[in-house]
């Protein structure tokens, strides 16, 4: 699930606990006509990554980068009753039947802060009735990358060197070299007690490298 698909979710649920219709309930700062009350207005903010990514690879060469996120949304009440709505909204999400329905969707409303009343007298006329609620989420915001591989590696060139360079391995593995007799002569050019020489005359090195099939 995608996080336009989560916003989504938290769109469709907000609607639901606060018995509107999910088009009286809007995105701030989206172009329309005023909306007649009653209505809703959600924003997002204080979003910052709470973890390093992880990486899950999703195919060859291909991987879901995904980082534990948390944010705080803002929830508007224009109408009657705002205050009352509001509480609904924040009691709602504690319901297990909720709670179950945000976890699938990979969602979590951890915390509520205090519900704020904003009504106020319009033009010495009216009474605007609305109020505030944050909302504390959490959620994994997901993102897909493309990398690569190195699919092969292809070895074109060789170096000679000015020295060559002798390795000696002994015939056997657990043996320290010495040969059991107590001798522990320092005669190192001596082979003859179970350790074999050999020479490498050439350096190789890695010339040509293809990733995906494209050679860099």
């Amino acid at each position: 699930m995608t996080t336009r698909d989560k916003m989504d979710f938290l769109h469709g649920i907000i609607a639901e606990l606060l018995g509107l219709p999910g088009k009286q309930v809007v995105w701030v700062n989206q172009n329309m006509p005023r909306i007649k009350r009653p209505f809703a207005t959600l924003q997002f903010y204080g979003i910052h990554g709470e973890a390093s990514e992880e990486l899950r690879p999703s195919g060859p060469g291909k991987y879901d980068v995904r980082v534990p996120t948390s944010a705080t949304l803002a929830v508007q009440y224009f109408g009657p009753d705002a205050l009352e709505h509001l509480e609904t909204l924040a009691r709602g999400f504690e319901r297990p039947t909720i709670a179950d329905r945000c976890f699938a969707a990979a969602v979590v409303v951890y915390d509520t802060n205090n519900i704020t009343d904003l009504s106020a007298l319009l033009e010495s006329q009216a009474w605007d009735e609305r109020a505030n609620i944050d909302l504390y989420i959490r959620y994994n915001h997901d993102v897909d990358d493309a990398p690569g591989y190195i699919e092969s590696v292809v070895i074109e060139s060789q170096l000679s060197k000015s020295e060559p360079d002798t390795t000696t391995i002994p015939s056997d593995p657990d043996s320290s070299g010495d040969s059991g007799s107590g001798d522990t002569g320092t005669d190192t050019g001596n082979t003859s007690s179970g350790s074999i020489s050999k020479s490498d005359t050439h350096d190789y090195y890695i010339d040509v490298v293809e990733i995906d099939g494209t050679t860099q």
